[in-house]
Formats: C-alpha cells, structure tokens, sequence
C-alpha cells in the first residue's frame, strides 16, 4: 500500500493507526486496504468492518476528487467504538445533494449518513477533516435492515435546500 502507516502505542482499550496516500485513483483502494486489515486485526465484528469499508471509500474518493494534496486516514477503535477521519488541503464544506438517479455521482454522503451513527466535519490547518462513527455491533444487519438505514438517510432534508 502506499503511503506511511503509523500505529500508537496500545494503551488499555484504544487501538490507533494511519496512513497518508496521495490523490491518485488507486488511494481508495489502499485505504479500503487499509482499513480492512485494521479492523479485523482488531477483531472488529464482520458486518461493521463492511460498513466503515464502504464509508472509507466513499470519503477518500471525495477527497481525491476535491482535493490536490495528500490524503490522511485515520481509525480508531475506542470502548467499541470506530472513528474513521479523512483529512484532505481543500477547505471546502461536504454538502450532501441528491443524486442523478441515472448517475453515479453524488451519493457519498448519503451512504456514509447511512452506514454511520454520527458523521461531521471540522476544519484544521491544511484543509479538513470529515469523520463518520460507527458502533461496534456483533450480529449482521444486512438485508432488509441496512436498506432500511439507507432509505432513512435518503429521506434526511439535502444540505442544499
């Protein structure tokens, strides 16, 4: 994978690690990656590992497409808890709108709003960080119950309006 990985010290119940990648199409792949094997070394319940996967990629393709510089990406599992962060140089403000039934396109945040308990954003000094929560769950909730979150989120009012 590319870019540098660095991990805390594993102090108690807090498990850290990131990575920087660079704004290249191939990074949201590295970051699935990446995140993929930190969760479940850290024996992160299946379904969840999925859903902050999903999330990763729909935040660092994001990233890549509004930003020029270096892409960071953060985890962290605290008490059962997953905190996923990535930062990008734009200082541009994520805007969930509603998507082109026959595009592709816009539906990133709609999906993170989805699969997260919590999702924001804050600035810092290169740019931003968006971060999404998820909380650590030992049973799947697949099927009808994560398309029932999905229509939830979609139902949310748009940023836009």
């Amino acid at each position: 994978m590319a870019g540098d990985v660095s991990e805390s010290a594993n102090t108690g119940r807090v498990r850290q690690l990131a990575t920087r990648l660079p704004p290249a199409s191939t990074s949201a792949g590295d970051a699935r990656d990446f995140v993929s094997t930190a969760l479940r070394s850290w024996s992160v319940a299946e379904d969840l590992v999925c859903d902050v996967v999903l999330a990763t990629s729909e935040l660092v393709t994001n990233a890549i497409e509004h930003s020029v510089g270096e892409i960071r990406v953060e985890l962290s599992l605290t008490g059962g808890r997953v905190l996923l962060r990535v930062g990008d140089d734009a200082d541009t403000v994520p805007v969930r709108t509603a998507p082109d039934l026959l595009s592709e396109r816009s539906r990133g945040l709609t999906i993170v709003i989805a699969l997260s308990e919590s999702w924001g954003h804050e600035p810092d000094h290169i740019g931003k960080w968006v971060w999404a929560e998820f909380g650590q769950v030992s049973v799947s909730v697949g099927g009808a119950a994560a398309a029932t979150r999905l229509e939830s989120a979609a139902s949310l009012p748009l940023d836009n309006q």
